[in-house]
């Protein structure tokens, strides 16, 4: 009886790799092979391809708010005469998307974004931040020089500090 359960082809698969991995795999050579002679089914997938591509098109490109009115009237003009002309229908038809609280204050958040940057640059103005950051850059350039004239030679500090630079 121990001999019949490991000599058992099924279960031999089934621990390897799955049995329905090993039935995917036979199906899926057969359908390529398939394809690969069949024109009907070769312009199947190439519409089918299509759509995908004009999906994944439709998802990146931006869309105006009354899209989902535009679609709705679409899916309403497939339906029967009496479903068109339905009070539910009507309301399908002037639906449209809800807007982030967000988008709806754009406007307003963009100019108070900018009154805002103004003022910040009339602060530091009036503070003299701009004035103190040159003097801590001639300052720091000054350093630099005098490490540099001290450590290398004055004709490589020369070249790195040339005589018109360090007097401006």
């Amino acid at each position: 009886m121990q001999k019949i359960k490991n000599n058992n082809p099924c279960k031999q698969v089934r621990s390897r790799q799955g049995m329905w991995a090993f039935i995917k795999e036979g199906v899926q050579n057969r359908l390529s092979d398939h394809i690969a002679t069949c024109p009907r089914c070769q312009k199947r997938l190439a519409m089918v391809n299509r759509v995908e591509l004009a999906i994944g098109l439709l998802k990146s490109q931006p869309h105006d708010l009354d899209l989902l009115a535009k679609a709705n009237t679409k899916a309403i003009g497939v339906l029967k005469h009496s479903l068109r002309e339905s009070s539910y229908s009507e309301k399908l038809r002037h639906s449209k998307q809800d807007q982030h609280w967000l988008e709806k204050k754009h406007s307003a958040i963009e100019r108070i974004l900018n009154v805002a940057a103004c003022l910040f640059v009339i602060i530091m103005i009036r503070m003299g931040v701009t004035s103190s950051l040159t003097d801590v850059k001639s300052k720091g350039q000054a350093a630099l020089h005098n490490y540099y004239a001290r450590n290398l030679d004055s004709q490589l500090c020369s070249e790195i500090f040339p005589e018109d630079a360090r007097n401006a």
